[in-house]
């Protein structure tokens, strides 16, 4: 299969399951405020959430292995670039 029908099938299934475990999350919360839901609700939230976040990152890291097994080294460095500057972004994120 072409690594462009990979990542689309990828990215379309993250988007999917990402969106499913948001709108669990959101139904969990909708239940009602008492009971254990009112604390899981947010997390399973966040979850989808983080996965949306970390669909990119997959993404980058699949080309990386495409690119790797058909030794094109100038694509690997670019996706190695690409990967080192989103990890940049997640650290530069965390300290505020």
């Amino acid at each position: 299969m072409r690594l462009e029908h990979r990542l689309a099938r990828l990215l379309g299934n993250g988007t999917w399951i990402a969106s499913l475990v948001v709108a669990a999350g959101l139904a969990l919360a909708a239940i009602g405020p008492s009971g254990p839901w009112v604390v899981a609700g947010p997390r399973v939230i966040t979850a989808g959430l983080a996965l949306f976040v970390l669909l990119p990152v997959v993404r980058v890291v699949t080309m990386l292995i495409a690119f790797a097994g058909l030794r094109d080294h100038r694509f690997v460095g670019i996706a190695l670039f690409v990967l080192a500057m989103i990890f940049v972004g997640f650290a530069l994120g965390m300290e505020g």
